[in-house]
């Protein structure tokens, strides 16, 4: 591992990229509205660029990424990564919603309390287009399987491309692939940092120990989810594939959707779900890393003795 390369990659882009955040967290906080929210939105798919840069820059060129589309081999890796993250959420929101069924609700109450946090009418909006919440619920469900993670896979490939295709494979020439893990996703979480405290990004503001227990909670989180991607990467060395999958996470947001806004002190639970990212509903996605990650140090460890 070239050390001085890898501290010289993440400070310039943790630097990068709290600058960023902290300006826009703080115009979004002094701006409560759409227009604020966009800028908000825009500005952190902006940011997600931010390591991709830093990595070409010090890996001077755009060589050794993986950026070829490949498909032998590894094709049927393309609905795996498109689906299961999709159907992992699912599975933990169900779990904290059989935890707390008071908040479950399928009219969209959430999402339109939001928007009036914002001047949005959302139901006024969806009823100019002949639709109802119902069939908006449908429709970003579906899109979250389909059509989602392909989208969301441009904006990802910023992140992708710095955190897979450069951080991770320094970290493992030195570390093993366990310890690459917990490195490699405790340096993705803290990129996120001044947003959460700043913003509220991820869990808002009302859960107990704000903002520290939200930075270590998302912490787990990145690490479980770098396990999966690197191990994507790893078999494919395309960079698409992992980008693919961390797009497919970010389309599960519809779980949101389902929140029952109702209920009065809804957002001090965020931190347990029902987001993928919640200490109840990341349990299906922590089992299902632990026995993927156990697979796959097993298999290394034989081709290693062979």
């Amino acid at each position: 591992m070239n050390t001085k390369k890898v501290i010289i990659y993440t400070s310039v882009t943790l630097v990068l990229a709290w600058i960023i955040q902290s300006v826009v967290s703080v115009f979004f906080m002094n701006h409560q509205d759409m227009t604020g929210k966009t800028v908000f939105q825009v500005a952190l798919a902006a940011m997600m660029f931010v390591p991709a840069v830093v990595a070409i820059i010090v890996n001077k060129g755009f060589k050794g990424f993986g950026w070829k589309p490949k498909f032998k081999g590894c094709g049927w890796l393309i609905p795996v990564c498109m689906l299961v993250p999709g159907i992992v959420a699912i599975a933990g929101a169900a779990l904290f919603f059989l935890f707390f069924p008071r908040f479950l609700d399928f009219g969209g109450s959430y999402l339109i309390a939001q928007g009036e946090q914002l001047g949005v009418d959302y139901t006024a909006m969806l009823a100019q287009k002949g639709m109802t919440m119902q069939t908006y619920n449908i429709i970003s469900v579906l899109s979250a399987f389909f059509y989602g993670p392909l989208i969301n896979m441009f904006v990802a490939l910023g992140e992708e491309v710095g955190w897979r295709g450069f951080l991770y494979p320094e970290l493992n020439k030195k570390f093993n692939r366990v310890i690459t893990w917990i490195i490699g996703g405790v340096i993705w979480a803290v990129f996120h940092f001044p947003c959460m405290a700043i913003a509220g990004y991820e869990y808002g503001f009302d859960y107990p120990g704000f903002p520290f227990v939200g930075w270590i909670v998302f912490t787990i989180t990145t690490i479980v989810l770098g396990c999966f991607e690197e191990m994507v990467y790893n078999k494919t060395k395309c960079i698409w594939y992992p980008a693919l999958l961390h797009g497919a996470v970010n389309a599960t947001s519809f779980i949101f959707m389902f929140l029952n806004a109702n209920e009065p002190d809804v957002n001090k639970y965020l931190i347990l779900g029902p987001g993928f990212n919640g200490v109840i509903s990341m349990i299906p996605m922590v089992i299902l890393a632990v026995i993927l990650g156990i697979v796959v140090m097993k298999k290394s460890k034989k081709e290693t003795q062979s």
